[in-house]
């Protein structure tokens, strides 16, 4: 996969965003995407995704989907914070430029919720409006919620809310200690402490027979939920920036580093390990190497 930063413009300022008001003004102009397009796809990529920031907000984006399909890519993706899904013509014009996968980042599951941490009540019905709009065109809809002090809870009535109204598939994300929440340290919760909502949360995709992942989270901290763990070890990522292209698998924000325990487990060859960030706030006392 090739996924693009287009840029860290946004529509909104979500409380764990990681974003500086210096870093919003660095955004790749339309040209520099369509050669990043063009490299990824000599390099045999075959899915490109589109993030940000806020893709939605970038008036080329059709053109740009419409461009990644013509270059082959066979899956183009969005990821998005789902407000601008509220108008269904501008989701008429995503689909019929190409694009086939939606990730939307949910930030709960009531109204509450989303003005807590988005900023404004109402944007949870928009929200809800724009799943309603991908659903009901038959999109491929995915739920990327992020896992932080106040919203670990609530991962079962989040994944009940969405998977309700259509959302097909979820995927739990670490709160990540960088740039502007880089001192929010009490953010990011350790898993042990959040493991029952986890565990609740993926029993409910189980019974609606629907996938619910958790990334950047090792097996040996998901003992007997390893079917739930999103592995990304085996990713072939090359993410383009504003400041820098590179792969994902050496990147400071992605699971890649092990301990002195690790060496002690059996999968130790296949584990993607912890983030960094991770094991700086929390340590590594929650690794128990598998035997």
């Amino acid at each position: 996969m090739i996924d693009i930063i287009m840029g860290y413009e946004c529509n909104v300022q979500c409380d764990y965003c990681t974003i500086t008001r210096d870093m919003r003004s660095h955004n790749l102009d339309a040209s520099a995407i369509a050669a990043a397009l063009e490299k990824g796809a000599l390099e045999g990529l075959k899915e490109a995704a589109f993030g940000g920031g806020e893709p939605t907000i970038r008036k080329e984006l059709p053109r740009l989907v419409k461009l990644a399909r013509t270059l082959g890519y066979t899956t183009v993706k969005i990821s998005s914070n789902g407000l601008m899904y509220a108008y269904p013509e501008y989701v008429d014009r995503l689909l019929a430029a190409g694009a086939n996968l939606f990730h939307l980042a949910l930030m709960g599951w009531n109204r509450a919720m989303y003005a807590r941490i988005m900023g404004r009540e109402e944007y949870f019905d928009l929200v809800r409006k724009g799943v309603s709009n991908l659903v009901s065109r038959k999109a491929l809809v995915v739920g990327d919620l992020i896992m932080k002090n106040d919203t670990y809870r609530e991962l079962p009535e989040t994944v009940e809310h969405w998977a309700e109204l259509g959302v097909e598939r979820f995927v739990f994300w670490l709160m990540s200690l960088t740039d502007r929440v880089r001192d929010s340290r009490e953010s990011l919760v350790p898993v042990s402490i959040m493991r029952p909502y986890l565990f609740e949360a993926f029993e409910v995709g189980r019974r609606r027979g629907i996938p619910v992942l958790s990334r950047h989270i090792p097996r040996c901290m998901l003992p007997g939920y390893w079917d739930h763990l999103w592995d990304v070890q085996g990713e072939r990522i090359l993410v383009v920036t504003p400041e820098s292209t590179f792969w994902l698998s050496e990147s400071r924000i992605t699971a890649n580093t092990h301990v002195e325990k690790c060496r002690e487990c059996v999968v130790k060859g296949e584990c993607m390990g912890i983030r960094r960030d991770y094991l700086d706030h929390v340590g590594d006392h929650e690794v128990s190497p598998i035997s």
